[in-house]
């Protein structure tokens, strides 16, 4: 597959700054691209290295060679047809099939037990890819392959079947002159010449957008996955799923929407988005509908994305970018360390991260300061092309985004995880972020998007930080006698995924920017439901604080340890008081003194009561911070 030499990948501090800045020109794409291949075919070659162990041939139809065997065909084709080779390779669930089965082959890692497939049919694969790479060469050959429910999988292009009725199988693909045929146990489907093309028992994987302008190289695609095995990042082989015609014509032109409007307002974007990505894996998300999207990238699938259904263009292009970014830094992160390892192995501290309602470790803070800050770019730039209700929810967007961006950069920089490397990647996010800052949005936008961070940053502190137990006992006793409060020592984390609750109201926030008429439907359903947290958080959004006021102390009273609900109640307030500020600042400090209070026997007083008392409190000395901790 190589010519015998090595050579060292070198990354120039000026590519390292560019990348950072988002500003990926063509040669360092090429270069992550290129770097991201090399090491697909290192682990290609340690798989049949490592496969010994897999000699089991499967019964009936097309018996599955010997791993070494299907390295020397794949190397064949290659050598005649180098191009065939590529596009079988670029298929992102290639990486994702090797990587798992390279783990459990050496039974290390996360993906050591992780397939449900029998270790002949994982290996099998090899003979998929050359198989593959056969067909599009034109090559004669006839390769046994494994049937996962029948259908054989083609990497690059689609799958075939079903051809058997049984959960694991062998199947045979011909190759000839006159054309390809697969065969199995329940009978054969001829491929047609055009891979491209539907037939009979073929299923291609069908394109969305035409990336070939963009990217430069002939043929480049995006295509849109629902069948082949090794789609999902976390369970594998999948079974083909079906997509209603309607439906998958929405994400069509979802897509190509989302894609022109790129093209229009960011090219840039869109050349980086037809270089590193090429496949786009459906997922469901209940909370896609004018909220939050479900998207995620793999270091173990480059060029996959899998998402929820964006609500509409411009959310799939942020979307879309945003996944582009995480692209980039995967390929990026396998050729220079940003991030210091740490002592002692696991995973080091966990810090709050805007846009996550759990704690995070320092890697996934750079991954989402490095994908925010192209989406707060992206959100800056459709600011200039929209106007009305659009221009409102972009401004939103972009005021939000560049907050986050902002604060997280200077917890990175504050830190001392980060490498040499890494700094000079986080500073230059951190420089982009300062000059935003001082732009200009709209009113309401830069007050609801204030509102919403504040929220997310003081709500993660409820969830997630931990108050001393016996200094609240103490505070609890110092109010029943009467004297002043005892001094607020720092607070240390303590995780609780129980405690999330989704966010809806950044949904309420986008309702009510982007779509009055629904905002006013979803109010007017959430009263005559009784549901006091979208009727609380409607009546903030619209600044209506008596309202607001109302339900969120219908919240409280329905629900009296969701510290939400006077947090909520506290930012919703026209004037906020320094006890208000206090709660903000130390909510699981005055929730803690609250519990201590109760337990006692004794009605315990208002949250803002209380913070009232507590804010005479000095912070003891060395207290720590407990918001990384």
């Amino acid at each position: 597959m190589t010519d015998g030499r090595l050579d060292l990948y070198r990354l120039p501090e000026e590519s390292l700054r560019s990348i950072a800045a988002g500003d990926a020109r063509v040669p360092e794409l090429r270069l992550l691209r290129s770097a991201q291949r090399s090491h697909l075919l290192l682990v290609l070659r340690s798989l049949v290295d490592h496969s010994g162990v897999a000699r089991a041939r499967p019964p009936r139809v097309g018996a599955v060679a010997s791993a070494e065997s299907a390295w020397r065909l794949l190397a064949a084709v290659q050598r005649s047809d180098p191009g065939a080779v590529d596009a079988v390779l670029a298929d992102p669930m290639v990486m994702a099939w090797a990587m798992r089965l390279l783990r459990r082959l050496r039974g290390v890692g996360r993906g050591a037990a992780s397939s449900a497939a029998p270790l002949w049919a994982d290996v099998g694969q090899l003979y998929a890819l050359a198989a593959a790479a056969a067909l599009r060469a034109g090559r004669d050959a006839v390769v046994g392959v494994p049937a996962h429910r029948g259908v054989v999988w083609v990497p690059g292009a689609g799958v075939v079947g079903p051809l058997s009725a049984r959960r694991w199988s062998g199947a045979e693909v011909r190759v000839a002159a006159h054309g390809a045929v697969v065969r199995g146990e329940g009978g054969e489907v001829r491929l047609p010449r055009d891979l491209g093309e539907s037939a009979p028992g073929w299923h291609p994987l069908p394109v969305l957008w035409d990336a070939a302008p963009w990217s430069g190289e002939p043929g480049a695609a995006l295509c849109f996955d629902t069948v082949t095995p090794y789609r999902d990042f976390v369970v594998s082989p999948r079974a083909p799923a079906r997509m209603a015609e309607r439906r998958f014509g929405l994400w069509r032109e979802r897509v190509a929407g989302a894609c022109a409007l790129l093209a229009r307002e960011s090219p840039a974007d869109t050349v980086r988005l037809a270089a590193l990505v090429r496949v786009l894996v459906p997922r469901a998300f209940a909370a896609s509908t004018r909220g939050q999207v479900a998207s995620s990238s793999s270091p173990d699938a480059f060029g996959a994305v899998t998402l929820s259904l964006p609500y509409d263009e411009a959310q799939m292009a942020a979307t879309l970018v945003h996944e582009t970014r995480h692209q980039q830094l995967n390929a990026l992160l396998s050729l220079v360390p940003l991030v210091r390892e740490p002592d002692g192995g696991g995973q080091g501290p966990l810090h709050y991260a805007p846009w996550r309602s759990d704690p995070r470790p320092v890697h996934g803070l750079l991954h989402g300061v490095f994908a925010f800050a192209g989406v707060t770019r992206f959100w800056r730039l459709h600011r200039e092309f929209v106007t009305g209700d659009e221009a409102r929810r972009a401004d939103f967007e972009f005021a939000v985004f560049r907050d986050q961006v902002r604060e997280v950069a200077a917890v990175l920089l504050a830190g001392a995880e980060l490498t040499s490397a890494g700094r000079l990647f986080v500073e230059e996010i951190a420089g982009a972020a300062e000059r935003w800052a001082k732009e200009d949005v709209m009113a309401e936008p830069a007050r609801l998007a204030a509102h919403y961070c504040a929220l997310r940053r003081a709500v993660w502190r409820a969830r997630h930080l931990e108050f001393d137990g016996a200094v609240a006992r103490r505070a609890a006793a110092a109010r029943a006698a009467g004297e002043a409060a005892p001094p607020l020592p720092g607070s240390w984390l303590r995780p609780r995924p129980d405690a999330i609750r989704t966010d809806t109201f950044g949904h309420v926030v986008r309702l009510y920017l982007g779509a009055p008429d629904e905002f006013v439907r979803c109010w007017e359903k959430a009263d005559a439901a009784g549901d006091a947290v979208i009727g609380a958080e409607c009546a903030a959004v619209a600044g209506d604080a008596e309202g607001a006021a109302r339900r969120y102390a219908a919240w409280a009273a329905a629900e009296p340890g969701d510290a939400e609900a006077w947090i909520g109640a506290v930012l919703a307030e026209r004037g906020r008081s320094a006890a208000g500020e206090l709660l903000l600042g130390r909510p699981e400090a005055v929730a803690a003194v609250r519990r201590a209070v109760a337990a006692e026997g004794v009605e315990p007083p208002g949250p803002l009561e209380l913070a009232e008392w507590l804010r005479g409190a000095v912070a003891a000395p060395g207290g720590a911070s407990g918001d990384s901790r």
